[in-house]
């Protein structure tokens, strides 16, 4: 019977949650605060972790920092008010399983819980079980590396595009690794502005900037002994470039406005959808950091470059969405399989995850049929070569979207020669970022000689 531990220090909500907890079957322990909170898990037998963001001795992210210290693999999820929703996404971002607005509903908490618990994320084990390799030669390649680099120390650069299933190998690497018990913490580089990156990365002390009302750790501290997980690193701007490189060279950091030195040990696994060599032929990123993190270099092919995974991890998504939806959906007609074996993927693995959970919950029978599926995928049924050939075939009837997608492709063509091919340039005129900008020249062919 699992065990759910609450932190929270209104009594009124504690009482309430546990007398649902008690009813659905679980054990319940309760703490009012953080410090009480982090004896409990110390003390072991908890499955669960319930917890307020605001606690009358710390805050929720240093709560969770110290129940990974103890207890690396216990799902956690936040209770938080709507002012703190964007440091809850950031915790998730570091390994924390959901967060949860209140008021909430009593449905809301049990399904999390639920989740949390079949997915077995208490359990050191679980990531293998939940990682899915694929069958396609270039995956099986793949994890041959992550074999042979995860007992190491190397930095690992992990390239290719948005959504191919970057993290998980990232995941995967630390999971092999001697430092599996400690935390693996991510942080996206490409969601935050430069200033907020720099307190992310190396925390802050009180008053180092207006807002800074605490001291605050960052994600180096939090990752000791583990792993940090830099996600389209590419991003960081050319200060927090420097600093990253002093830290890595040094093992060492300093909080944003002091002075103290803390050592650190922790494993840097990168990764990116950019051209980083481009990036720094162009002077955008630095050659002396590009080399310190690149110690081993792995190549995520796209998912419409593996088409022997597709089903893999369909599958999968099948059995999470039917678990998630409480429906029983037993497969894929052969319609849906030739419709996702002809289709892209430009969204890769992400895509194929959001459109398996849709069609479980819109399916009313057996099967997943192409009723469910989104207009993208049954329309690219028409559009069967590349487009550029499109362009030649004069008297060709076209569909309104195939005349839409030629349309974008001979605009960032005429972008890409204007700029003189200066993809970050382009990008500006497009008024797009670098990362859709490249995500688009993939799914357009477009070739740059």
């Amino acid at each position: 019977m699992a065990t759910i531990l609450i932190i929270d220090d209104d009594i009124y909500i504690c009482k309430r949650l546990e007398k649902l907890l008690k009813t659905k079957g679980y054990n319940v322990r309760i703490a009012h605060t953080a410090n009480n909170g982090i004896k409990e898990v110390k003390r072991g037998g908890v499955d669960f972790v319930l917890c307020d963001y605001r606690l009358p001795d710390t805050d929720g992210k240093e709560t969770y920092r110290l129940v990974r210290k103890y207890e690396p693999h216990i799902p956690v999820v936040f209770m938080t008010a709507y002012a703190d929703v964007r440091t809850a996404v950031q915790m998730i971002r570091a390994g924390a399983l959901d967060y949860i607005t209140k008021p909430f509903l009593h449905e809301e908490i049990t399904k999390l819980i639920d989740k949390g618990l079949r997915k077995g994320m208490h359990d050191p084990g679980s990531f293998e079980d939940r990682f899915v390799e694929g069958e396609d030669p270039a995956m099986q390649n793949i994890m041959k590396h992550v074999e042979m680099v995860a007992p190491t120390d190397l930095s690992v650069l992990i390239e290719g595009e948005t959504g191919s299933g970057k993290e998980f190998i990232a995941r995967s690497i630390h999971y092999r690794s001697h430092r599996k018990d400690k935390p693996f913490v991510a942080l996206d580089c490409g969601a935050l502005p430069g200033e907020l990156a720099n307190s992310e990365l190396f925390g802050h002390v009180k008053g180092a900037f207006t807002g800074a009302i605490k001291d605050k750790a960052g994600c180096f501290e939090e990752a000791e002994g583990g792993t940090l997980f830099l996600d389209e690193i590419g991003n960081l701007s050319h200060e927090n470039q420097v600093r990253l490189l002093r830290t890595i060279q040094e093992k060492s950091i300093s909080r944003l406005g002091d002075n103290k030195i803390k050592q650190v040990d922790v494993r840097i696994i990168s990764a990116t959808n950019d051209d980083l060599i481009g990036d720094v032929k162009a002077g955008r990123f630095r050659e002396d950091l590009y080399h310190r993190i690149n110690g081993f270099t792995i190549l995520v092919p796209p998912l419409r470059e593996r088409k022997n995974d597709i089903f893999a991890f369909a599958e999968r998504f099948l059995d999470d969405a039917n678990a998630d939806f409480g429906k029983r959906v037993k497969g894929f007609d052969q319609e849906v399989r030739e419709a996702f074996l002809r289709y892209p993927w430009p969204g890769n693995i992400r895509e194929l995850e959001n459109v398996v959970h849709r069609c479980v919950l819109l399916e009313q029978g057996q099967k997943v049929t192409a009723d469910t599926l989104p207009a993208e995928i049954t329309e690219y049924t028409e559009i069967s070569e590349p487009i550029g050939e499109l362009n030649n075939r004069p008297g060709l009837p076209l569909s309104l979207k195939q005349a839409a997608m030629m349309a974008e492709r001979d605009t960032i063509i005429r972008a890409l020669k204007e700029s003189g091919y200066n993809k970050s340039r382009a990008a500006q005129m497009l008024k797009v970022d670098r990362k859709t900008l490249y995500n688009k020249m993939r799914e357009y062919s477009i070739q740059m000689d």
